[in-house]
Parts: structure tokens; C-alpha cells; sequence
């Protein structure tokens, strides 16, 4: 008996409407001979609602421990009802070991490099393994060098939710943060104890995330462009994120430049929130920082 497909919201749909617009801004000019990587679920959604604009989906699905088979079934059943059989490649595993090995858990390939890299991390972003290592991030650092050595430019989208958030990994980030605008000469002390001290975690990774993308991408000769934030309430109540960057490979020279967002850009990006499958503007209450040529901070409207 096949399982039930999995179900997602009208705020889920939302978000994935705004990441098709990311990919049309950046691809557009490669409309329907794009190559995707990522986790669409055993349900397809991405495939689905993006069918014009890829040639190929390469899906990922690990499935259930000990009964793995069942979810990868379901999403070769889907592709088959979607008639989506001749342009899905399935691999079979962990995704982020297949960023790291370049290989399912069957030895098949992951051939890199890809137009669109789909993360959407339902269990969150801050997997630990046994040995303490943050499973995750490592393995976008690991995704950015496989892109970088093919010199190729692809949209990044990450989705997580917030059930785990590592706190002490993004608090001190946000304070290695709050040292650097100081070097810069921005007083940043306010806004930075506006995100440290808000009640939600929404706040955090608003910078958090976008910041270390930025990091790594530059650590590959890539220059990140950071969209809007976006964060909505998933099934069951689940607070979840979105976030969507577009990394240009730039390879004029060896060595390696700082990322070309300011901190004051990375600070100041807005926030959406979807309600009800509908997006609309909310700052959380928090500050922006202004631009280093001027000494005042304001709130943001």
C-alpha cells in the first residue's frame, strides 16, 4: 500500500511561487534548459509548478530508516502520474553526503554543476553528527566548492525550520558580526542587541544564514546576491524559513576578495511573511543599520 503524500500549505506554495520568481530573475535566459539538485519531496511540488523552466530535476530522497524504499517509490509513482519519468533522475541517500561524496548511497553520480540548488531542510539547519561537526553548513561549503569548480553560477534556495536552532553557533556569529561593523566604523551596538535580545529565532537567521552563505560563497570566487527573507507557518504549526541567494562565479583574480553585500545590506534586508498564502512586508520591529556614510540609525518601517 503506497503511503500518503506528503501535504504542505498555502503559505508553502507561496514561497515557492517567490523562489520561481528568484529563478526566473537570474535564468531567465536558460527557460527550459535548467538543471535543478535538491530535495522536492516525494510529492514533486518543485517539479510540478517548475516544469517549463528545467530540463532535468535531479531528486533527492533518503526516505524512512529501514524502509527507504517506500518514499523513493513514491516519488518515482508521482513522477510517472506527472509524466515527469523522462526528465527526473532520482538519487537514493542522504543529501548532504551526496554533496560531500558526489555519489548516492548506490554509487550513482551527482553530476555537478547545477542551475538551481534546492536545500529544504525540514529537520533544520543545525544537524549536528556524532562527532559534532554541523552536518549541514559544512556540506554548503562543500556544495559552493563543487560549483566553483565547474565556474558556474546557480541559485541557491535554503528552507528550514526552527525546531533546532544551534543558539550559542548564531549568537556568536552575530557577534563576530557587531566586531566587524565596529571595525568599519558603524556603530552598530543597537542593532545588533536588537536581533541578540528579539523573542523570535526568525530574527537571527535573518542574518545568521545570509552571512555565512556570503562567507562561503566568497570563499569560492562567488558573489552572492541575498533576496528578502522569507518566513511563514508550515503544517502543524511549524515555523519555517526561506531563504534565496544567487551566486555569481567571478574568476578575475586567484586570490580571494570579501564578499561583495555589506554587512549594512545583509542587515537591512527586508523581511516577508506569508499569511494565509499571501506575502506582505514585516520588519519584526527590528532597526536598520544606515550606510556608512551616516551616523544615525533608524527604525524600520
Amino acid at each position: 500500500m503506497r503511503r500518503p503524500p506528503q501535504l504542505f500549505t498555502l503559505n508553502k506554495d507561496a514561497a515557492r511561487s517567490l523562489q520561481r520568481e528568484t529563478i526566473e530573475k537570474y535564468l531567465g535566459a536558460k527557460r527550459g534548459k535548467l538543471r535543478y539538485f535538491g530535495l522536492p519531496s516525494s510529492t514533486l511540488g518543485d517539479a510540478k509548478d517548475w516544469r517549463d523552466l528545467f530540463a532535468e530535476f535531479v531528486a533527492v530522497e533518503r526516505g524512512d530508516s529501514g524502509k527507504e524504499w517506500e518514499l523513493q517509490h513514491e516519488l518515482a509513482f508521482q513522477a510517472f502520474r506527472l509524466s515527469l519519468l523522462g526528465s527526473i533522475t532520482l538519487l537514493r541517500g542522504d543529501i548532504d553526503a551526496i554533496i560531500k561524496k558526489g555519489r548516492d548511497s548506490f554509487g550513482k553520480k551527482a553530476v555537478f554543476p547545477f542551475d538551481v540548488v534546492s536545500l529544504d531542510y525540514s529537520g533544520g539547519l543545525f544537524y549536528r553528527s556524532t562527532s559534532g561537526e554541523l552536518e549541514r553548513l559544512k556540506a554548503m561549503d562543500a556544495l559552493m566548492a563543487r560549483q566553483s569548480e565547474k565556474q558556474a553560477s546557480f541559485v541557491l534556495l535554503i528552507s528550514c525550520n526552527l525546531d533546532q536552532v544551534d543558539a550559542g553557533e548564531v549568537r556568536k556569529t552575530i557577534e563576530n558580526i557587531r566586531t566587524e561593523l565596529a571595525r568599519y566604523g558603524l556603530e552598530a551596538k543597537k542593532v545588533t542587541a536588537a536581533y541578540l535580545n528579539h523573542a523570535r529565532d526568525e530574527a537571527r537567521l535573518k542574518i545568521y544564514v545570509p552571512y555565512f552563505v556570503n562567507q562561503i560563497a566568497a570563499k569560492y570566487h562567488f558573489n552572492c546576491e541575498t533576496q528578502e527573507v522569507i518566513f511563514y507557518e508550515g503544517n502543524n504549526k511549524t515555523r519555517m524559513m526561506a531563504f534565496r541567494f544567487y551566486c555569481a562565479f567571478d574568476p578575475r583574480t586567484e586570490s580571494l576578495r570579501p564578499p561583495r553585500e555589506r554587512l549594512n545590506q545583509i542587515l537591512n534586508k527586508p523581511l516577508t511573511e506569508i499569511v494565509d498564502g499571501k506575502p506582505r512586508p514585516n520588519s519584526l520591529g527590528l532597526p536598520q543599520l544606515s550606510s556608512p556614510d551616516k551616523e544615525e540609525i533608524t527604525d524600520a518601517k
